[in-house]
């Protein structure tokens, strides 16, 4: 510090324009939106369900939603609709537009003159069992019944499919609606079960990740649907019908909601963290320097380490975007201890250079509370969870930085006699004396305390979920909403396989099809109801091959049928037409087949390539945890196979919970007690100075146990950060006392505990504005992090002290 003060020049410019250098790439810093950055590290199903969302998730997928007003039906605007869907096909950004109708996108007749392939075994007895001559007239009647609905599609399908093969394939995709979005058998698109909205499943030729293109192609988006809007504002005024809502949903809206979130946290903690401690600091001194000027270390700390992570390439979580606010509450503590001491040593008489000389061991203790702080951030790095891991490397680095550059630079800047005189005398002279008369008091009451507040521990609920750790936006809301509104899947489980041949994938799968399909509880949906595996495209072929004498006269059994049910003569000519095809028995379905007429995306739910592999998919439901038990033992006996979803996912976690806050917990302990030892060299102060931590958790969390306040991981993380930040006022207010030339406990705490006090208050103003963040667990971090600091401040304030003199008096 000496040296510091003797360059102060030097110092003064360097960090100046190290400030200016920094700035240039913090100005560009970048927000990492993709939702894997919530998901922890771990082998099994949470690996598993990361592979699906980055893989098979419906990410890359928009979601335009036509809603009509009231108790509306959204038929009323199928032109607009219509109209809106080729509109967009036009832009740029997007490759294809799916209305869920039967449209030239894909080639639907390809499909259904392969239809038996699709069947499962029972489906295709059926199928073929409808070809017997006794069956052909009960199929032609229930037929006829069809029609009694004459729309132009029921009579194309009639005349296509007179013998309800359709029916049977149909009920397959029916069953997988709600992954693949799509279901040939309606005529009006993605409609919701009341009428009253539908949607347009968008493609975009790009992931949402880059938030730039995400908010090119949603103001595209915005400009055509514009567009068509003014176009069809005429017809709904004269129709008397008012304008439908329109809205957009999917990974691009979200990325870009989720970024503007994150920067205004970033900005808004930033600042009312930095008004809030510099309002406390000008309160408490009067001091003017004080405010301008000693904020900078915490500002240099704070840019530089922004500074780094974007010159890494790094973009930071949405966690991180409460670094800048914490590290303003914790960064100034190191400010108010040398400031309190440098006056002192000034009011002793001795000048500026000599009283920065004599500040050596209260600089000891600011780094090591400072290095104790930073090493408990920085051992989240142990945890599995990146955003965790990253938030502790900002707060650890930027902790490191601020304590170097207030060593350094608040050291070179500190103000002459003059302007330190001005500043308000923080000393209590009565604070020490007072402590040591009602010693025992203090100690009594904190027992008192201690008791029902550690039993409040036990009444502290934890929600490990997933869910809780996603940032609340209008986007997410809306994709809510059409979950619910159009029947979508929700809590799903994944059964996931992976090779480097597809063929065996889909075999496995359809053995696990055949060994759930007696499970009642139990949905499920396999790759097979698009791509069979070739053994079983075998068997059908095998299986038409025998049909030769029922294929040669069921065209003409079909037309004598027909005729007897009085249907016109020819109507089931487009039968006869297809029927060569639909039982040929050299037809097969291939993935790349399917890719080259329109069904890539389709099959892209259940199929995708990795690098050499093959990532394959089934979906299925449980009922009940019982039903779930048994998907678990299907699952299990196919040894490659992994079965994963939010749920397990979610069970995961909690069952993970214990073991990940017990290491947290020893680690950081551990890293903290070898700091203090290094320090004092001796038992009982190392253990004095975790007294303020101790109380600190127990009091603060009993507080928040009785109150059923509900926490979530990063609220109990941050547990493991006050490891750090409680232990450093045990060691700021023993380290003056220790020594051969250690001052009086009494004279100590008359002059630290103020200090104390009021950088314990800044931490908890720093803090506290989390309590208000729009994201929910930096909130809940904030309410742990007050909670527990006023605690362990009020427990180093009294109960160390009372403690201290109790052990010196026996």
């Amino acid at each position: 510090m000496t040296g510091a003060r003797t360059r102060r020049v030097l110092v003064l410019v360097l960090a100046a324009v190290l400030a200016v250098v920094s700035l240039v790439p913090v100005l560009r810093i970048r927000f990492e939106t993709d939702v894997l950055q919530l998901m922890p590290r771990e082998s099994g199903a949470v690996d598993a369900f990361e592979t699906y969302l980055e893989r098979f998730g419906s990410l890359d997928a928009l979601y335009v939603y036509v809603a009509a007003p009231g108790d509306g039906a959204v038929a009323d605007y199928d032109d607009y609709v219509e109209a809106l869907a080729d509109a967009l096909r036009a832009v740029p950004e997007i490759t294809r537009v799916d209305t869920g109708l039967l449209d030239g996108s894909r080639d639907w007749t390809y499909l259904t003159d392969r239809q038996l392939l699709l069947l499962d075994e029972a489906g295709f007895t059926e199928a073929t069992a409808r070809m017997a001559p006794d069956r052909v007239p009960v199929q032609l009647t229930r037929t006829r019944e069809l029609l009694a609905l004459p729309t132009p599609e029921m009579k194309a399908l009639a005349q296509r499919d007179p013998l309800g093969w359709f029916e049977l394939t149909s009920a397959r995709l029916q069953g997988a609606s709600g992954v693949l979005q799509v279901d040939p058998s309606r005529t009006d698109g993605y409609v919701t079960t009341d009428g009253r909205a539908r949607m347009l499943v968008v493609h975009p030729t790009q992931p949402p990740f880059d938030t730039t293109y995400a908010r090119t192609l949603l103001d595209r988006i915005a400009v055509t649907e514009a567009r068509m809007r003014a176009q069809f504002a005429p017809e709904w005024a004269a129709d008397d019908l008012p304008p439908p809502r329109m809205d957009v949903a999917g990974g691009h809206r979200t990325a870009i909601e989720t970024e503007s979130l994150m920067r205004g946290e970033a900005v808004s903690n930033t600042a009312w963290s930095m008004v809030g401690v510099l309002a406390l600091l000008y309160l408490a001194f009067r001091n003017v320097w004080l405010v301008v000027f000693g904020t900078l270390p915490i500002l240099l700390g704070t840019l530089v380490t922004l500074a780094v992570h974007e010159v890494a390439g790094v973009q930071l979580s949405a966690a991180a975007t409460g670094a800048s606010a914490m590290l303003f509450g914790l960064g100034d503590d190191g400010l108010v201890l040398l400031f309190v001491a440098y006056r002192d040593r000034l009011a002793r008489g001795c000048s500026p250079l000599d009283a920065v000389r004599d500040l050596g061991g209260v600089g000891v203790s600011v780094f090591l509370g400072a290095v104790t702080t930073a090493a408990t951030f920085l051992g989240l790095w142990f945890m599995s969870f990146p955003s965790l891991q990253q938030l502790g490397i900002v707060v650890g680095l930027g902790m490191l930085l601020t304590v170097f550059f207030t060593l350094t630079v608040l050291v070179a800047g500190l103000p002459g006699r003059a302007w330190v005189t001005r500043a308000r005398d923080l000393s209590m002279p009565g604070l020490g004396p007072w402590v040591l008369r009602h010693r025992r008091r203090i100690l009594a009451i904190a027992v008192l305390v201690t008791v029902p507040l550690a039993w409040g521990l036990t009444k502290l609920r934890v929600d490990p979920r997933l869910e809780r750790l996603r940032p609340v936006t209008a986007g997410l809301a809306l994709e809510t909403e059409i979950t619910e509104r159009f029947g979508l899947a929700r809590d799903v489980y994944l059964v996931l396989g992976r090779g480097p041949a597809l063929d065996p994938l889909l075999a496995a799968h359809e053995a696990l099809d055949h060994d759930l399909a007696g499970t009642t509880g139990v949905a499920h949906v396999g790759p097979s109801v698009l791509l069979p595996s070739e053994a079983v495209q075998r068997r059908r072929r095998a299986r038409l091959a025998s049909l030769d004498d029922a294929r040669a006269g069921l065209a003409d059994a079909v037309d004598t049928a027909g005729d007897a049910a009085g249907f016109v003569a020819g109507t089931f000519a487009p039968f006869r037409e297809r029927l060569t095809r639909v039982l040929d028995p050299a037809q097969s379905l291939t993935l790349e087949s399917l890719d080259a007429r329109g069904f890539g995306e389709l099959a892209g739910r259940f199929i995708r390539r990795e690098g050499s592999d093959f990532l394959v998919v089934t979906y299925a439901t449980a009922a009940d945890p019982a039903r779930l038990t048994a998907l678990q033992t299907a699952v299990g006996a196919h040894p490659g196979l992994v079965l994963t979803g939010l749920p397990l996912v979610n069970a995961s976690l909690a069952a993970r919970f214990p073991r990940e806050l017990a290491t947290g917990l020893a680690v950081g302990a551990l890293v903290v007690l070898v700091l203090i030892w290094l320090e004092f060299r001796t038992v009982t102060p190392t253990l004095l100075a975790l007294l303020p931590t101790i109380c600190g958790i127990i009091w603060g969390l009993g507080m928040l146990g009785w109150a059923g306040v509900v926490l979530d991981l990063f609220s109990v993380f941050a547990i493991l950060m006050f490891l750090g930040i409680g232990v450093d006022y045990g060691i700021h207010l023993l380290h003056p006392t220790l020594g051969p030339d250690g001052a009086g406990l009494s004279e100590t705490l008359s002059l630290v505990g103020p200090a104390l006090l009021l950088a314990g208050g800044t931490t908890i103003v720093g803090f506290g504005t989390l309590v208000w963040s729009a994201y929910a667990p930096l909130r809940s971090l904030g309410l742990v992090s007050v909670a527990t600091l006023a605690s362990g401040l009020i427990a180093s304030l009294l109960v160390l002290p009372a403690l201290m003199a109790r052990e010196r008096a026996a």
